[in-house]
């Protein structure tokens, strides 16, 4: 049972002789295994993190950034349970954050909400992901469909493999991972986080269903075509709805949604078109109606990428 701080530090089950008998047993052993043959598995515990007990942990982070043990409560409840500590940390209210004392490299915490409360787990004591068994997110027949607070494998273009994660729309980095590497700076070079960046921030917005304004045509076309998404008409779903668009080959991209919205609200009389007109909205005809509007849905099964008008006009 977890005392008070004070007291755990002042006391001889914590002198110097007993951290050394602490980090021998390796008590954090129960968080990891490295699996056979080396190989990692799913989840891990840095070698760092598993040389401390739980109690000696909060005793030192408590020190260096002045927290109590009831800050630690939810890591203390779930101190053998990996996936809920990841599940809390990557899926939390609001935003995750690191505090960091570069005097004692080895401390600092990471904080999460969760039910309202602000909770801290230190940052070695995080479960790290191995990226490299998780699913790619790759689209099937145009249609990238994503599980709502799933994990995902992100191979970057410096070639490592990143974990990603998605949550009502959000797609990109998990914060377990990008807030504990951010200590750490890559020195490769190559700006792996600002391509990452990109390429979630589009994907999000697609799949929320939101402008994808600030990005050129070409990087659209580029960072849809690392998921799997080609030329013509493709669907996103990733815990936010389905959303339909079409990826032009100049590499515009066409909310489908909010074209078949306005196609629906169009009065096409005062367009010129008369009622029995047939207006062909992507290889699907749709017959004017005596109040001048047709009926099309994004769900359509769609064969083309134009829209064609009884006048002879293309769009």
């Amino acid at each position: 049972m977890v005392r008070n701080v004070a007291d755990i530090y002042q006391s001889e089950q914590y002198s110097l002789a007993a951290q050394k008998v602490k980090r021998a047993q390796g008590a954090l052993n129960i968080l990891s295994n490295s699996g056979k043959n080396g190989q990692r598995d799913m989840l891990h515990i840095s070698d760092t993190g598993r040389t401390y007990s739980k109690e000696h942990v909060v005793a030192l982070v408590d020190t260096a950034v002045n927290l109590s043990t009831s800050d630690f409560s939810f890591y203390f409840d779930h101190y053998n349970n990996m996936p809920a500590l990841l599940e809390a940390i990557n899926f939390s209210e609001g935003f995750v954050t690191d505090s960091y004392n570069p005097e004692l490299s080895e401390l600092g915490v990471l904080s999460f909400k969760i039910g309202g409360v602000r909770q801290y787990i230190p940052n070695y004591a995080i479960p790290k992901i191995n990226a490299g068994i998780l699913p790619t997110i790759s689209a099937k027949n145009n249609q990238l469909i994503l599980d709502n607070r799933g994990y995902y494998c992100y191979t970057a273009k410096n070639g490592k493999n990143y974990t990603w994660t998605v949550h009502e729309g959000h797609i990109g980095w998990a914060k377990s991972e990008s807030m504990a590497e951010a200590v750490g700076e890559n020195t490769s070079g190559y700006n792996y986080r600002w391509e990452m960046h990109r390429a979630g921030d589009l994907l999000s917005r697609l799949a929320k269903g939101s402008s994808t304004y600030g990005f050129s045509n070409e990087e659209q076309k580029e960072i849809l075509a690392g998921f799997g998404i080609t030329e013509g008409h493709f669907t996103i779903d990733a815990g936010a709805g389905t959303h339909h668009y079409m990826l032009l080959e100049n590499g515009v991209v066409i909310d489908i949604d909010k074209r078949m919205e306005l196609m629906n609200k169009t009065n096409w009389h005062n367009q010129g078109y008369q009622t029995g007109e047939v207006i062909n909205v992507y290889g699907k005809e749709c017959v004017i109606g005596e109040d001048g509007h047709i009926q099309v849905s994004a769900e359509d099964g769609f064969t083309d990428t134009k829209i064609q008008y009884p006048d002879g006009k293309t769009l």
